[in-house]
Formats: C-alpha cells, structure tokens, sequence
C-alpha cells in the first residue's frame, strides 16, 4: 500500500531532511513513527500527505508515484488519507458535527451520504452526544476526537497522525488510543508519529524509528521505546 525506496528530501536552505529511507507498509498495519524532534518525522508525513515533494527516490501509496504526481491529482489522493494535524484546526463558529459535514463538502456531492458519514463518524469516536456543541466547548481530549472524525469521515484507506496525543493527559490518551485500536481493527493503516514511549511500549505495534533524517530500526513489535532522555513523563 505503501511503499517507499531510497527517498530523499532536500530543503531550499540546504538541509537533507530525508536521506535514502526505504521501508513498505501493508494494509491494514499500524506504524509507530519515533525519533527525537528533528529527526525527520514530521516530514515524512509531509511527503505522504504531499505537503512537501520528495527530491528524489520512489514514494508509492497504492499506484500513485508521488514524485512524479501531477498537481491537479493530489486532492485525488488526499481523499484516500485521512489526516490528523498536530494542530486542532476546527471551526469555532461551527458545531461539531457541521465541522464534519464542511470537510466533507470537498470529497462528498450527495448531501444525505454527507450527513450518514459525518454522524457514523461520530459514533465511532464517541462525540454523538456532543455534535451540537461548539469546539471551544470541549475539552481537548474532545476536540482531538473530533478532528480524527473529520479524518476517517470519508472512509479514508490509511490515517496519518502527527502526536495526536502529544497535548493530553493520560485518560485522554488512553481514549485516543482505543479509537486508533478500533479503526485498526477495521482494517485501517494506521501510521501514527509521537514521542510517547509508554504508547509504543504497552499497546505493541510496528515501530520504525528515524535519526538524522535515516531509518535506524524498523521494529516489528516488542518492548521498544525512545532513549530514556527523550521519553515523556505519561503513567497509564
């Protein structure tokens, strides 16, 4: 599904970003991706999400070569991913449940699909009671909620995250985790970046670590973490 081979990323002030990463993701794995901040993470998922173009090397999600993908096709991919932001981008003027509907006016014309899509979506994540609320309303845990069921509205193949738990506490985490554990279980590829050693160390998946813009473990399961002066304080 996904499949990367000697990828590269060159900035305009010079920096190699990437250098030579290969690795293949299968459908329906979850992917831990760890390193210290300024490792190379956060753009490797700017080249999945084609944020950022490759420099060079070959990026495949399904059969759309990403270094050689036209402009115009890359809303096309984007409706196959959904993408959770570090950053909780939501309407404030907007409720919950019509944030979901406008993220979905992009990929959805049938109006009755929209509603259906948007309110499973917040089934699955557990905000149905709270759809007519306004984000500032909530509490983080909740709006973190919210933005990963705007991200798996339209039944995207594969979620992204960026330190979707990077900002809450343990309880929230935990909430998070079992809804990237249930959309996992649907079949969902789930590569999610963080810094939390406690979530790769208790709930085991396939871990890939990146240093210096290189991949230095690719983990499939197992006891694993980031060194002891990089981990976050987290107690489950």
């Amino acid at each position: 599904m996904i499949k990367l081979t000697n990828v590269f990323k060159k900035y305009n002030n010079g920096t190699w970003a990437l250098k030579g990463i290969s690795c293949s993701i299968r459908q329906g794995e979850f992917i831990y991706l760890v390193g210290p901040s300024g490792a190379g993470k956060t753009t490797l998922i700017k080249l999945l999400t084609c944020e950022e173009r490759l420099t060079k090397g070959e990026l495949q999600i399904g059969n759309a070569n990403l270094l050689h993908l036209q402009e115009q096709r890359i809303p096309l991919l984007r409706r196959q991913l959904g993408i959770v932001p570090q950053e909780v981008l939501l309407l404030d003027n907007l409720s919950v449940y019509k944030n979901i509907l406008y993220s979905l006016q992009a990929v959805e014309a049938n109006r009755k699909s929209m509603k259906q899509k948007a309110l499973e979506a917040l089934e699955l994540v557990g905000m149905t009671a709270y759809q007519h609320a306004l984000p500032g309303d909530l509490s983080q845990g909740q709006q973190q909620k919210v933005v990963i069921a705007r991200a798996i509205a339209n039944r995207p193949k594969i979620v992204i995250a960026d330190e979707p738990t990077g900002s809450l506490d343990a309880k929230s985490s935990i909430e998070i985790m079992r809804i990237f554990y249930q959309l996992n279980q649907l079949g969902t590829t789930i590569m999610m970046a963080t810094h939390n050693s406690t979530i790769v160390n208790t709930i085991r998946y396939r871990v890939l670590e990146i240093r210096n813009g290189e991949i230095i473990r690719d983990q499939l399961s197992g006891n694993y973490g980031l060194p002891s002066d990089e981990q976050d304080i987290f107690i489950i």
